[in-house]
């Protein structure tokens, strides 16, 4: 079932790569350059996976190929982030992002407890930002009128795929079989579906 669950991954960000691309080709946009590279880079990663369960059958014990795919995929996810927002926006005092330090920092030391610091640093870190400026530019959106109101559905597309990640790394340390029984299996499913929502929040946010 890992097998079929990382095919259905790779298949969703290849066909988010090729919409985005196709995005881009049209309007000529940035945005959709930097969502293409998410999606190459998240391809690249899941491609890696799949190759070594297929060939091997078990999953990748240690730092591995695909985490540098992921990572950066996560990356050029800030960097859209940061072209998406206004001097404005990154200049607003929001206190209600200190809930994204406040939230990632205890699952950092927990996640610590349970695999390598290093790569839980790096994780955990890039999440909590990505969140901090998720909820900042959130807040930030619903107090605008007209189009630019529309960037909370980028903002919100951000949260739900940093939630969908605390949530299966937190399932993972309790639950490390991947069959449909465990709950592992749904919160990766999730963070799929949550990958595959960036495109239409991002289209949303960006072409109104």
């Amino acid at each position: 079932m890992e097998l079929i669950e990382n095919l259905l991954q790779l298949l969703v960000t290849f066909v988010g790569a090729l919409l985005s691309g196709i995005a881009y080709r049209k309007s000529g946009r940035q945005v959709y350059f930097l969502l293409v590279c998410f999606y190459g880079c998240f391809t690249l990663g899941s491609l890696y996976w799949t190759l070594y369960l297929l060939l091997f059958d078990t999953t990748p014990r240690v730092f591995y190929v695909s985490e540098f795919g992921w990572v950066a995929s996560v990356i050029f996810l800030r960097i859209l982030q940061a072209t998406l927002s206004t001097p404005e926006e990154r200049t607003f005092c929001c206190r209600r992002a200190w809930l994204a330090p406040a939230f990632g920092v205890p699952l950092l030391a927990f996640y610590c407890t349970f695999g390598d610091i290093l790569s839980n640093l790096i994780w955990c870190g890039m999440m909590v930002w990505l969140s901090f400026c998720a909820i900042r530019g959130l807040v930030y959106a619903n107090g605008q009128t007209g189009a630019a109101r529309n960037m909370r559905y980028f903002h919100i597309g951000v949260l739900c795929f940093a939630f969908a990640e605390y949530l299966l790394w937190t399932a993972g340390c309790f639950w490390p079989n991947t069959s449909p029984e465990s709950p592992t299996f749904w919160c990766d499913m999730l963070l799929t579906f949550a990958i595959l929502g960036l495109l239409p929040a991002t289209r949303k946010a960006v072409d109104a």
